[in-house]
């Protein structure tokens, strides 16, 4: 084993749940997204031994392979599948059933706009928001971190701009 490389059941211990949880918010089921988030701990097992880390971090590693997988479902299943699954993707059941019911109608609302996205805005938020750096995102996306930087504020800007005009 190289010296600086943690063992595979550290990373497999320590991103299982981040890397389901992105793979989640792109495919919108739980099928869905413990079969590609298998395949992503099966793909970076099998690729570990090449995985040098001082050309990359951990996360943007496995990232790349979670997105990568991801892409792949997709191309396998249409666009369509990709906006009517985010679309119908819920947020976690809460106590009140009035809040509940408020937090799906914009948690739906905020969700449609964000599919509504071009998907190199989409995949920054996603990204960023799955724990990944500036950096990061932007190796995964290969661009620079402040290309990665103003795809994700154009992102949140668009999504403010579209909240403000329906009114969500």
């Amino acid at each position: 084993m190289v010296a600086d490389r943690p063992p595979f059941e550290d990373l497999y211990r320590d991103y299982l749940g981040r890397i389901y949880a992105y793979v989640r918010a792109q495919v919108g089921t739980s099928a869905d997204a413990e079969d590609i988030t298998a395949q992503v701990f099966m793909n970076a097992y099998q690729a570990y031994a090449r995985f040098e880390a001082r050309n990359q971090t951990p996360a943007a590693w496995l990232f790349r392979i979670a997105r990568n997988a991801t892409l792949d479902h997709f191309r396998a299943h249409g666009r369509r599948e990709r906006l009517r699954r985010t679309i119908e993707h819920q947020p976690a059941a809460e106590e009140d059933p009035a809040g509940q019911a408020e937090d799906r109608i914009q948690y739906r609302a905020l969700l449609a706009h964000v599919a509504k996205l071009p998907e190199r805005q989409r995949d920054a938020i996603s990204l960023r928001h799955s724990g990944l750096s500036f950096d990061e995102v932007g190796r995964l996306m290969s661009c620079s971190e402040d290309a990665a930087k103003m795809l994700y504020h154009r992102a949140l800007k668009a999504l403010k701009e579209a909240v403000q005009k329906e009114g969500v």
